[in-house]
Parts: C-alpha cells; structure tokens; sequence
C-alpha cells in the first residue's frame, strides 16, 4: 500500500506590524467595492487568510475599521501636508495652483483612501477630517490676505475638486481661475 501526501503550501509568516498592514490594505479594497458594512469574511478572503489572523492583528471588527481609518486619515493630511509645502511661490495664483496640483495628484493616486474619507465618514473620520480642514484653512489663509473665512470657503472648493477628480474629471484649472477671481475681488 502507498501513502500519498498532500503538499500544503502556507503564506509566509510575517511580523504583526507587516500583517496589519497587509489587512488594512485588503479592508480598503473591500469597502471600495462595498456600500455596507465592513465584513470580516470578505476582508480575511481578499487578504488570503484565516480570520484567525484577523483577530491577531484587531481586537474585533470595529477596531479593524478604526485603524483603517486612522491610517487613511493620516495619508490624507500627508497629501495635504505635501500640497501646502509645494504652495511654496510668492505669486498667490501660482502658489494655489502647486497646492490643487499637488493635492489632486494625490486624490488620483489614493482615489479609494479619499471615498473612505469623502463618502464613508464614521464620527472618528469626520472628526479627523475637521481637523485637516481647519488645518489647511489655516495654511491657506495668507493666500487671502489673512482672511481665514475666505480660506475655509475655498477648502470646501477644494474638496469638491477631490470629488470631481474621483469622477474623472480635471478641475484644477478651473479651480485656479476660480481663486484667482475670487482673489482680484476681494484685493480690489
């Protein structure tokens, strides 16, 4: 009689830190295609792991979800960080036109990061998203003269420019032409 073995292959054994990584990787994918709550089976099938695993790098479900947006949140005040860094000339025009060119870039390359944000705010992700507003208006407020109100405005603007560029489209020199109108306004 022969014996026969079955060759099992594993997925390799990462740190915990990697794996969780490599989860929240897989749970964003899975909300992007999703409009419902996040599910475990989904997320441990897409990550190709036992959930087993899941619940070695989070507590439960919510915790999952949590630190994905936690993790989203920061790469969308990193991509706004690098936009008003960019916004580096003296001309205000030319500067808004390095902060929206930076900032749309980014919304392009994360598109699923900012829908999380932009369209699946929990109270935690709206609370993390004020911030960043308020932050950029801050930034932006020497653009207008110092007027912070004019400046939160125009972050508004700005963020239905990221949602446009979800859609597809370009708006950034629209956007620009717009602040520079709104600016020549308020300097005359």
């Amino acid at each position: 009689m022969s014996t026969i073995f079955a060759v099992v292959t594993r997925a390799p054994h990462l740190p915990l830190a990697q794996r969780r990584e490599l989860v929240l990787d897989a749970a964003l994918r899975v909300m992007s295609r999703t409009d419902g709550p996040l599910s475990v089976d989904a997320v441990a099938a897409e990550a190709g792991v036992a959930k087993t695993v899941l619940y070695r790098c989070f507590v439960n479900r919510d915790d999952m979800v949590a630190a994905l947006e936690q993790r989203e949140s920061r790469r969308l005040t990193d991509e706004l960080e690098a936009a008003l860094r960019a916004a580096d000339s003296p001309d205000r025009v030319e500067a808004m036109g390095q902060f929206l060119q930076t900032y749309f870039t980014g919304v392009t390359n994360a598109p699923d990061s900012y829908r999380l944000i932009y369209d699946r705010p929990s109270p935690r992700a709206s609370r993390l998203l004020q911030e960043a507003r308020a932050t950029v208006a801050r930034h932006l407020a020497p653009l207008f003269n110092g007027d912070g109100t004019s400046a939160a405005l125009f972050v508004g603007v700005v963020e239905a420019g990221a949602r446009l560029v979800l859609e597809g489209e370009r708006p950034h020199e629209r956007a620009v032409a717009l602040f520079a109108a709104l600016t020549e306004e308020s300097s005359s």
